[in-house]
């Protein structure tokens, strides 16, 4: 399911969400990410949960609203990998396949440090 081509963190989005802030607002755009990312982890613990239980309605309205956040933030690699989670648990298949729970969580993995590269907290 991984494509690479669709980047971890879109630096283009990321560059118009700067935009859309003055130049002393970089520390409340670095504030927000890192809340958003903080965010992550117990939504992929509930979406771990839903996938072990074969509970499809609720793996799907995690997958979605965790594609829907990561469209926002710039990380569209996140959001294919729910949108491929939220597409299988629609069907209600209930034998969700763990490697696609895997990737999600590799992708979010994967564009957390480039997040905290580009906007890391200040003091």
């Amino acid at each position: 399911m991984q494509d690479d081509a669709a980047p971890a963190l879109d630096m283009e989005h990321l560059s118009r969400l700067r935009e859309l802030g003055d130049s002393g607002s970089s520390g409340a755009l670095a504030r927000m990410f890192h809340r958003y990312l903080d965010s992550i982890p117990p939504q992929l613990v509930r979406m771990r949960e839903a996938v072990e239980k074969a509970d499809t309605s609720r793996l799907a309205r995690e997958a979605h609203d965790l594609a829907g956040s990561s469209a926002v933030y710039g990380l569209p690699r996140l959001r294919q990998c729910c949108l491929a989670l939220e597409a299988l648990a629609k069907n209600k298949t209930e034998d969700v396949p763990g490697t696609l729970m895997a990737e999600v969580e590799r992708a979010f993995e994967e564009a957390r440090p480039l997040v905290l590269a580009e906007l890391p907290l200040e003091g």
